[in-house]
């Protein structure tokens, strides 16, 4: 029956080109099932879906290029959150390079950047706990298989690489997330689909700041390290991956559900809410207020929480 469905979705793709061969693109192609069962659902909810933050007014060209792209990732939505992720990762990129030395070129190494970035405390409390909180259960999937059972090979090696590298002397992080990773391997690395969800499951928590009892050690991930698997092992890689064709682009796959949403949807948010925060501590004149970062950053996960209920944790 799989097999089936998957084969009916090849043809679909393809007999979906044909017919814009013959009329061209600006026709609006007939929405796939998962796409006509998402669109149902939205307006079922009537969910908001996502609320931007209203923009301050500037003549500044390096601001008004980053708001260019929020605007490329606002009108994606709500059909095509990976897409949104796509635009908005470009903006988190940019303002990533803030935490790094000037160099000659004007260069900036995103890894070294995002590495740096990881480790400042100022990033710390209630924005980034909201984002480290909310993480939806397909994205701990995706997680546990980049770091833990290492699928596929080679974007994991980079990941975990990534995240057990030093970012400038005395960094503490590659040694702790190293142990960490060791204790959920030497637990969860069985390949049994059930030890995978509850290894996934088990990120979560630790990406939510708890205290975990991982085969009789007892272990609470420090606030940098959690940072440093959501920039460097998760959003960086989830783009990467997008970035050089190595993941199926979603929603055209025939294994797409509801679910299926709720992983470029959160990455989305998290790089949306993490942009504004680096702007207010790499001190930009157009840098919104903490306190209304704050509360739009836990509406927009209400508002995606309205829209899946129990498909995000479930």
């Amino acid at each position: 029956m799989e097999s089936q469905g998957r084969s009916h979705q090849r043809h679909e793709r393809i007999d979906i080109i044909a017919a814009w061969s013959q009329s061209g693109i600006l026709e609006e192609r007939r929405r796939l099932p998962i796409e006509e069962q998402f669109a149902e659902r939205v307006a079922r909810t009537q969910s908001r879906f996502f609320v931007p933050l209203p923009m301050n007014y500037s003549d500044d060209l390096w601001y008004n290029t980053q708001v260019s792209f929020l605007m490329e990732a606002f009108d994606a939505l709500p059909r095509r959150p990976d897409i949104a992720f796509d635009s908005v990762w470009k903006v988190l990129e940019k303002s990533s390079g803030a935490w790094l030395p000037a160099r000659a070129n004007g260069r900036v190494n995103i890894t070294e950047a995002l590495g740096n970035l990881s480790a400042e405390p100022l990033l710390s409390g209630p924005i980034a706990e909201t984002v480290l909180g909310n993480v939806p259960s397909q994205t701990c999937a995706f997680l546990f298989k980049r770091l833990v059972t290492r699928e596929p090979a080679a974007s994991s090696d980079k990941a975990r690489q990534r995240l057990l590298q030093g970012y400038g002397a005395g960094d503490p992080l590659p040694a702790e997330l190293k142990g960490f990773l060791t204790l959920v391997e030497g637990k969860y690395a069985d390949p049994a689909p059930e030890t995978a969800r509850r290894g996934a499951m088990l990120l979560r928590r630790a990406l939510s700041g708890d205290t975990l009892d991982i085969a009789g050690t007892l272990v609470t991930l420090s606030f940098p390290a959690r940072l440093r698997i959501l920039l460097c092992g998760l959003l960086y890689t989830a783009r990467n991956e997008r970035f050089h064709g190595e993941s199926f682009s979603p929603f055209y796959s025939s294994a797409a559900t509801i679910k299926t949403y709720t992983h470029p949807h959160y990455l989305f948010l998290a790089a949306y809410a993490l942009m504004h925060l680096t702007w207010v501590h790499s001190g930009r004149s157009h840098a919104l207020a903490l306190d209304a970062i704050e509360e739009n950053t836990v509406t927009n996960f209400l508002e995606a929480r309205k829209v899946y209920a129990h498909h995000w944790t479930g």
